[in-house]
């Protein structure tokens, strides 16, 4: 009967353990580089729905595929680190900016939006990003509950009266809801004020985020 050396057998089982360990870093590999694809298409999908939203004539405008870059904006109208795009063309066409922007003037702050500003400087659209506003009463002017947003599209700083109709402005607003209803409105003059006096070309880029 053939019998193996102590050193044929440890040599065997290096063996054995060395390929274990390869087949486990292959599928460790395998897995972050399916998962960081997963990822890059779950961003790319999302991009892409915020576009269509905040920007709706930007696909018709462009000339090519959309290019997204990343930035952030921090502004004391606005607050800190503020997750926002320039969207450009394969010929670097500027389609317009999306930015989130947040204000303390609601009920219950934080209330964040975002917005989408048009090549010329106009509001393109509007949404919010987060509200802790009291439902079934601050939360009315959500998109779910009705049109109050609609009436931002378009408007531009300088030939818009940035108020409610209940303070001589030009924005109608929730009943019950007014002090949410003038906090959106005022938030998204400052968003504006900001980009105006900003070269958001010069913004740091999101990976420069520690």
């Amino acid at each position: 009967m053939f019998t193996s050396s102590p050193n044929a057998r440890a040599i065997f089982s290096g063996f054995i353990l060395a390929l274990i360990a390869a087949v486990c870093t292959v599928g460790v590999l395998l897995a972050e580089h399916d998962t960081e694809a997963a990822i890059a298409r779950n961003r790319a999908a999302q991009e892409q729905q915020i576009i269509n939203t905040l920007l709706p004539e930007a696909k018709t405008k462009a000339q090519g595929e959309l290019k997204f870059t990343c930035k952030l904006f921090s502004n004391r109208l606005i607050g800190k680190n503020m997750r926002a795009y320039i969207v450009t063309d394969e010929s670097e066409q500027f389609l317009g900016f999306i930015s989130s922007y947040s204000t303390s003037r609601g009920y219950s702050n934080p209330l964040i939006l975002i917005g989408g500003v048009d090549p010329t400087g106009r509001i393109a659209k509007i949404d919010i990003r987060l509200s802790r506003e009291t439902p079934g009463i601050g939360d009315k002017v959500e998109r779910r509950k009705g049109n109050f947003l609609d009436q931002f599209d378009h408007r531009a700083l300088e030939s818009t009266n940035w108020d409610v109709k209940k303070f001589n402005g030009d924005f109608d607003y929730i009943t019950g809801a007014t002090v949410t209803s003038r906090a959106i409105v005022l938030a998204t003059r400052d968003f504006l004020d900001a980009v105006s006096t900003t070269d958001i070309m010069k913004l740091p880029d999101c990976s420069q985020q520690q």
